[in-house]
């Protein structure tokens, strides 16, 4: 019984190593993309939700949901919006609807759907959250231009280049930690 117990063991210990490498390689190939993935920590999450001053009805969106961090936090305190996550990983697809399945939510408000956010209409959105990267930023200035008045965009660390057309706050949550907030004109 106990030679049982310890392969069992041994193979549980095996799994749960080839999954963290698995992880690791993930995370260390998506560097190769313009925006490689990276968590926004729960901290700065918060805050950025706050200083997005979200009213019902609004359609918000990631870009680069990730593991669905902001998603479920948006949805649980934000229960009457359409929230869209919006990620071309498949890995990073599944990982997010595997933890949205575990959390009670109208599974119709939050949607995580493939789409590379270079491609998409963001123009439908009131709020926007996104962690790019200074070229990732660069790249969608154009599309953030196309907002309606009165939307958000909030990025963490990294700003707009030109925020022409935008009111800029920015928050400092820590020493390293900013959040740059703008508001379409």
């Amino acid at each position: 019984m106990i030679i049982i117990s310890l392969v069992i063991i041994k193979y549980v210990l095996l799994i749960i190593a080839l999954g963290i490498l698995g992880l690791i390689s993930f995370i260390m190939f998506s560097f190769r993309d313009v925006v490689p993935f990276v968590p926004t920590p729960k901290k700065v999450i918060n805050q950025m939700i706050e200083l997005a001053d979200i009213n019902e009805g609004e359609r918000i969106c990631d870009l680069g949901s990730g593991t669905g961090r902001i998603l479920i936090a948006v949805g649980k305190i934000h229960k009457k919006n359409l929230i869209i996550g919006l990620e071309k990983s498949l890995t990073l697809r599944l990982i997010n609807k595997f933890f949205l399945f575990f959390h009670p939510f109208n599974k119709k408000r939050i949607q995580v759907i493939n789409e590379d956010f270079f491609n998409a209409n963001l123009s439908q959105f009131d709020v926007i959250f996104c962690f790019l990267t200074p070229e990732g930023m660069r790249r969608l200035t154009p599309k953030f231009k196309l907002l309606k008045s009165g939307s958000r965009l909030l990025s963490y660390t990294f700003a707009l280049e030109d925020y022409q057309g935008f009111e800029e706050y920015i928050e400092y949550v820590s020493s390293k930690d900013t959040i740059y907030l703008y508001k379409k004109i």
